[in-house]
């Protein structure tokens, strides 16, 4: 189940960075009476952990009541706590799921009978089935990997039709994944200096691309570069061309991939990972967004039904901007 929101993972941040925002206690807020209950798919690890005390964080600010839970990867759970919370009186729930498509006709159902709001994020429930959806579309996110990609043939001097001998991981296990995975291999065909060598598709998991990568090089005498629309990947790339059975040295294959942690960050600030998408840019600034559009909402304001995120380019230039 996990495979299918690799996307969002979508991003991650260090716990260090949700210190330092919640390092300054807000001044009293005068509650108004309204409660936001916040469904999580997972609340595990450190980048939800510091989602969720953002968003508690930007609200509570601004006088709501604030519940999370997670429903640990399980869709027939969230559906149960969407449910739950409606017959409990929230003024809005937001939803954060393995699937949109899953909690669909749930968040229709509590809309309809309950009157309840429903903001969702990353996963989009379908129009008419939630007031608000804030995401993106997978192909600007694939367009945008590559689009780094191109930046740095750029930025040094690479000329020449088929100078880069590149490797595309992907992963089909769902939607958006396909969509990413798919706008990855259209977008590289715009750009001749890069020759791709082969597209795969696996598990989006470390351990497999770790294993496949090692099996490329194998069968290519060169490569210069792998592109994938996951974090996972792309760390098992590097797991592999850090380990001593690697021919080439880490900083031989430019890597880009999605999604930001500690690890991530470390191996960007250590030139063997060139970049990385954020899906959803600086999660500080991104959680302000969400909390002023759901103040909105619940105060009876108009709030456009699509709410685009912005695609954060993370390299060694500006990792320091998402605290690393």
């Amino acid at each position: 189940m996990k495979k299918l929101v690799s996307i969002i993972l979508a991003a991650a941040m260090i716990l260090s960075m949700a210190t330092a925002v919640f390092a300054e206690e807000p001044a009293a807020v005068e509650p108004n009476g309204k409660k936001v209950t916040a469904l999580f798919f997972s609340l595990e690890g450190e980048f939800f952990q510091m989602f969720d005390g953002l968003l508690k964080q930007e609200l509570e600010a601004k006088g709501y009541a604030y519940e999370s839970q997670s429903s640990n990867f399980d869709p027939i759970t969230m559906c149960e706590q969407i449910e739950n919370a409606a017959i409990g009186g929230t003024d809005l729930i937001w939803t954060w799921a393995v699937s949109g498509e899953a909690i669909a006709d749930t968040c229709k159902r509590v809309r309809e009978d309950y009157g309840v709001k429903v903001y969702s994020f990353v996963q989009n429930p379908g129009e008419g089935n939630v007031d608000v959806f804030r995401g993106t579309d997978e192909t600007i996110c694939g367009n945008s990997i590559v689009e780094m990609a191109m930046e740095w043939a750029d930025k040094n001097g690479i000329e020449g039709e088929g100078a880069v001998k590149t490797l595309i991981y992907g992963n089909e296990d769902s939607t958006q994944q396909k969509e990413r995975y798919e706008a990855v291999k259209a977008k590289i065909t715009e750009d001749k200096r890069f020759e791709v060598l082969e597209c795969v598709s696996l598990e989006a998991s470390t351990v497999a691309a770790q294993s496949t990568t090692e099996n490329m090089f194998a069968k290519y005498p060169v490569i210069n570069c792998v592109i994938t629309p996951s974090g996972e990947m792309a760390l098992g790339v590097l797991a592999y061309t850090h380990s001593e059975s690697s021919p080439v040295a880490p900083t031989d294959v430019a890597v880009f991939g999605t999604e930001l942690n500690e690890e991530i960050a470390s191996y960007i600030k250590d030139g063997s990972l060139i970049g990385t998408i954020m899906n959803g840019g600086i999660p500080a600034e991104n959680v302000k967004a969400q909390a002023q559009q759901i103040d909105d909402l619940l105060q009876g304001k108009e709030v456009e039904a699509f709410s685009p995120v912005d695609m954060g380019k993370v390299t060694i230039e500006n990792v320091e901007q998402y605290g690393y």
